[in-house]
Order: structure tokens, then C-alpha cells, then sequence
């Protein structure tokens, strides 16, 4: 089947994992979580991990269980931070971009503020047509289903006509269980399904081979 369209994760994807900009984001949502909690702060960190990991944002697990509003931590944690203190524009990246053979879309878990500051500071928001941020999700962020067949029903394609580029294994599962092409991106080996890219100069080359 032909490449129509390709969902690009924008986190630790977009820019090496580990970068500042992560870590800052990181210690913003876990001040939020003791200002609000009065935890301190080693405890506090521990939730924002257990909390992400098990709800995919923790956000969406503070607002289940402790009825905390999403939007609330993402305009103090996300939208807060400056992208330009921690991220340099990519001309490299722009160029891997544009050599991708199927329109680039964001799906990014982030907000869309965000997500559009990052792209700009990158220098590479012209690659990216559509975003597809955690409202579009409806707050069901990465790995929940929903959110990837709202973007399959958004876009107007099969699954089969699309992959994902992604640095996380789990997010790339209910992508190759609808029949998506995956590209995992990380130091780990890809999921069963998936092709696995060393760093970002691969993702065209293995998008443009046939299956």
C-alpha cells in the first residue's frame, strides 16, 4: 500500500532524548504536583513518573484522581516554558523532513501552544500541515486508542496508508495493531512490527523502502 500521510511524535523525537527542554518541563509538572499535594518534592516526582507512566500523561492522572484540571497543569507546566532557552533551530532536521515521501503530521501528547513554539524554534513547523495535540485527543493522550482513530478518522485514510514515528514503544503498539507502519526511534529495539531507526537521518530511508 502506498505512504499517504506520516505521524510524527514531536518530545524526545524531534530533539535528542534527554534534552533540557524535557527536563524543564519534568520539574515544572513536579512543583505542580507538590504545590497542590504538599508532597515533597522526592514524593512528588515519584507520582508525576507513576502517574505518566501509567496514564500516559500525568496530567490525565491527576485529573482522574484527584479531579485536577488538565488544562490547569498544562498552562503552568507546557505552555509556561520557553523553548527558545533549550532547543537551537535544526537545519538538519528540516532537510530529513522534506526528504520523508508522504506529508508529515504532528501527534504529540503536549499542548498545541506548545507543540507550535518547539516546531518554530526548530525551524521546521512548515513540515507539518496538521497538529494533533492532546485536546484533539480529547484528553486521551498516546497510548489510548482513541486518539489515534480520531486522527485516522481526521485525516480520511487507512491505517495501512499511514505510519508513526516514535520514541516510544508503547505509543507505537495501538498504531501497528491498527495496521499502521511504525518507526521506532531509540537506543531499545523496536517492537515486534516496527523498524527501528538509530536517529532521525534514517526515518526517510526506511519510510521510502517498500515492505
Amino acid at each position: 500500500m502506498p505512504l499517504r500521510a506520516v505521524l510524527v511524535d514531536l518530545d524526545e523525537t524531534l530533539y535528542a532524548p534527554g534534552d533540557a527542554l524535557i527536563r524543564t518541563v519534568d520539574t515544572r509538572i513536579t512543583a505542580f504536583i507538590a504545590i497542590r499535594t504538599g508532597l515533597p518534592w522526592e514524593r512528588a516526582d515519584e507520582m508525576r513518573r507513576a502517574l505518566w507512566l501509567e496514564y500516559g500523561t500525568t496530567a490525565r492522572g491527576l485529573n482522574r484522581l484527584f479531579d485536577v484540571s488538565e488544562r490547569d497543569l498544562n498552562r503552568f507546566a507546557v505552555d509556561s516554558v520557553d523553548p527558545r532557552e533549550h532547543v537551537r533551530p535544526d537545519p538538519a532536521l528540516s532537510e530529513h523532513l522534506a526528504r520523508i515521501p508522504a506529508p508529515c503530521h504532528l501527534f504529540t501528547n503536549a499542548t498545541r501552544r506548545y507543540a507550535e513554539r518547539v516546531l518554530a524554534v526548530l525551524g521546521v513547523r512548515g513540515h507539518f500541515p496538521r497538529i494533533f495535540d492532546i485536546e484533539f485527543s480529547l484528553f486521551n493522550p498516546k497510548p489510548a486508542p482513541i486518539f489515534y482513530r480520531r486522527v485516522v478518522e481526521a485525516l480520511g485514510l487507512p491505517p495501512s496508508d499511514l505510519a508513526l514515528v516514535e520514541d516510544s514503544p508503547r505509543n507505537l503498539l495501538p498504531a501497528l495493531q491498527m495496521g499502521m507502519r511504525g518507526v521506532y526511534l531509540g537506543p531499545r529495539d523496536a517492537p515486534p512490527g516496527a523498524v527501528h531507526a538509530r536517529s532521525f537521518a534514517e526515518v526517510p530511508d526506511l519510510l521510502s523502502a517498500p515492505l
